[in-house]
């Protein structure tokens, strides 16, 4: 099967990752998710994710087909901006397909609780436990194919290759910051 992750620079975002890539601005415009999401329907009928903010939320479904669910990953340590209550410290997931399980395998949940990263060197890396969940949830086995949109730092093409069989086809929209690695 074939299934794809996204983590796109965040609609209203796109000034973060400007110094990383020339078309960062690009993702400021709602009309470029739309696109994407798009092409993961269109290429990627097994499945995909896709990683947003919550406050985007409420643009970016409704451009999702009606058999999207929507997932959380819930940030136990999360960075607290002044003044602002309640704290940004959880984010949505948009997923769409993936294998059904069998039952035997064990149940997997709509939502993840692991730390956010600090000092990766890209605004917005997700640490392995995040990937992972990703991976379960999509119910990614051995000899799957996997792409990862915009590999950023490679954290999640590394547990993806810690997962004896599953193979990584890294398609880069947005390419890693200079120095970063990825499978």
């Amino acid at each position: 099967m074939k299934f794809a992750y996204a983590d796109p620079p965040y609609l209203g975002c796109g000034a973060l990752y400007a110094k990383h890539h020339p078309e960062a601005l690009v993702w400021d415009d709602p009309a470029t998710h739309a696109a994407l999401v798009e092409r993961l329907c269109a290429e990627l009928s097994d499945g995909w994710a896709m990683s947003l903010s919550s406050p985007s939320l409420r643009t970016i479904l409704p451009l999702c087909p009606a058999d999207v669910r929507v997932m959380a990953w819930v940030k136990p340590f999360a960075v607290f901006k002044p003044n602002v209550s309640p704290a940004y410290a959880w984010e949505p997931v948009i997923v769409r397909g993936g294998r059904r399980a069998t039952r035997d395998e064990p149940t997997v949940r709509d939502w993840c609780a692991a730390n956010i990263t600090v000092k990766k060197g890209l605004t917005g890396a997700k640490p392995p436990q995040f990937c992972a969940w990703v991976l379960d949830v999509l119910g990614v086995r051995d000899g799957d194919e996997v792409i990862d949109l915009f590999p950023g730092t490679g954290v999640f093409g590394r547990t993806l290759a810690g997962r004896r069989g599953a193979v990584s086809a890294p398609d880069s929209l947005f390419p890693p910051p200079p120095g970063a690695t990825h499978v």
